[in-house]
């Protein structure tokens, strides 16, 4: 808790207001700010507390009023503790989720105090939170990519090889599978199978769906995220079975398919 000192000689912050008290007792009042915002703060509860007044002068005819010792300001946070017997008082602040604050006032005979207070927000250290999870499943079509995968008939390419890999076409991708050879001969390279006669090219399947070898070949790699590759007849699943699936079969999964 903050203690503070306020004077009015020599604290330039806090103001004497224009307006003056009632002959021989002073007032206490201000807004309770946020130091962050410098906003006011709502619902702040205030209690004044005397702690060494001086004797108390004559009493005035309306004396037997009852000195108020706290108060709530309202949503803009003003607030005032009129008709003080000069003297020392404690002011104490609280807010919820503001530390409590406190300060020591001095109020002259016929004097109005008006200041700004600020509580500084509370830090709440929290326990770390730690998320658990299953890893993700494979979603819609990639469901018996990963079946086949799992089967170990084949050869599979994840997207995370892909991307390791850094090829620039699907050839290049194609060339890393064992029993897969490149034949650059055209000037363009085409991949078949090592075994295959001369010739006698994959059949290949874009999404579930039978393409066209010039279509197949030139699908971005950074649009695929598996391929599957049956090298010969003892590999091939019955759903890739196509026109021209004894020389191989080459299924491309790419990002755009729904």
């Amino acid at each position: 808790m903050q203690l503070t000192m306020l004077a009015v000689a020599l604290l330039s912050p806090l103001r004497v207001g224009t307006q003056q008290a009632s002959a021989g007792q002073g007032t206490i009042g201000g807004q309770v700010v946020s130091p962050v915002t410098h906003a006011p703060i709502p619902a702040a509860v205030v209690a004044l507390t005397a702690t060494a007044p001086p004797p108390p002068p004559p009493a005035p005819p309306d004396s037997s009023a009852p000195l108020p010792l706290s108060a709530t300001p309202h949503s803009r946070g003003p607030f005032a503790f009129r008709e003080l017997i000069p003297g020392t008082y404690r002011l104490e602040l609280r807010a919820v989720g503001y530390a409590e604050g406190a300060w020591r006032l001095r109020v002259a005979p016929g004097r109005q105090l008006d200041h700004a207070f600020d509580l500084e927000p509370l830090t709440v250290p929290l326990r770390p939170v730690v998320v658990e999870g299953e890893r993700g499943r494979p979603a819609g079509r990639l469901v018996d990519f990963e079946r086949r995968r799992s089967g170990k008939m084949g050869y599979f390419i994840t997207t995370q090889d892909i991307d390791r890999l850094n090829a620039s076409n699907l050839a290049d991708v194609l060339g890393t599978v064992r029993g897969v050879a490149l034949d650059c001969s055209a000037g363009v390279c085409i991949a078949r199978m090592a075994r295959a006669q001369p010739g006698c090219e994959p059949q290949y399947f874009i999404d579930g769906v039978e393409a066209s070898p010039y279509f197949a070949r030139n699908t971005p790699p950074h649009d695929v995220v598996g391929l599957e590759v049956y090298r010969g007849p003892s590999e091939l699943p019955a759903e890739f079975t196509g026109s021209n699936s004894g020389c191989g079969v080459i299924v491309i999964w790419t990002r755009s398919s729904p």
